[in-house]
């Protein structure tokens, strides 16, 4: 039987991994679930021990693809292809899934417990869909802030101007089947530093029908790193939320 689902979760085997896919399987949702996690790299030796705990916490409603190809695709860790965060496995993992609606999620950030029902809601009878995000404390797992900065949308937020707006890759779900011809640019980068996937995906998909769930259920890592992080944490001061972390555990920045 078909999945109504499907979600890629591409990762360098953080302990972060557990609770993004933990996030999955408390979703308030019964329909079928494909989980795609697609190993870039372990570098600390941990992808036997993480996937041991999460098969054994796997709901019987949810199924779940681990693909390690035992190399790295990204030209980060000496594979071919430019996207530093995770190469061409966003791109071969949609290709694969057993759902025309793929939705992804990063390794770092989480969902809350009623985003997937939701997204399929916003994205009938469209192309892609996205929630509102919120900026929230990696280790801490607690959120911040409702980011009303960035990632909301087409034509919308700081991003407006030199991009047409924006929306970040977790949370978001696309149908595969309408939006083949967008699937290889999760593989590529049209910065130096590698990042810059999402923005080639969303140049595409911005110009599609598309839904919005109209609520914040992403949980977005803020990271020190981040060329943004200094705007975001001058937007949260604003909304009068401090946070001032001086790194953030993992960070692959």
């Amino acid at each position: 039987m078909r999945h109504d689902i499907a979600v890629v979760v591409t990762t360098i085997c953080r302990r972060s991994l557990l609770r993004a896919v933990r996030s999955l399987f408390a979703q308030k949702f019964s329909g079928r679930m494909q989980i795609l996690i697609g190993v870039d790299c372990d570098p600390q030796g941990q992808l036997d021990e993480l996937r041991t705990i999460l098969i054994s916490e796997c709901p019987a409603h949810i199924s779940m693809l681990w693909l390690n190809i035992g190399y790295s695709t990204s030209r980060r860790h000496g594979g071919l292809h430019t996207s530093f965060f995770g190469g061409s496995l966003p791109s071969a993992l949609t290709l694969l899934a057993d759902s025309a609606i793929v939705m992804y999620l990063d390794d770092d950030d989480w969902l809350s417990e009623e985003h997937c029902p939701l997204i399929l809601q916003a994205i009938a009878g469209k192309k892609w869909a996205f929630s509102y995000s919120i900026y929230a404390d990696g280790k801490t797992g607690k959120g911040l802030c409702v980011d009303e900065l960035e990632s909301v949308g087409v034509g919308r937020g700081v991003f407006a101007q030199r991009f047409g707006g924006f929306v970040r890759p977790s949370g978001l779900a696309l149908d595969k089947m309408q939006l083949l011809h967008v699937v290889h640019l999760w593989s590529s980068s049209p910065f130096q530093a590698g990042d810059g996937s999402d923005r080639l995906v969303f140049e595409q998909l911005r110009r599609e029908p598309h839904g919005c769930t109209g609520q914040a259920t992403v949980y977005y890592a803020l990271d020190p790193k981040d060329g943004m992080h200094a705007r975001r944490v001058a937007f949260m001061q604003s909304r009068g939320v401090i946070f001032h972390p001086e790194t953030k555990e993992e960070s692959v920045r």
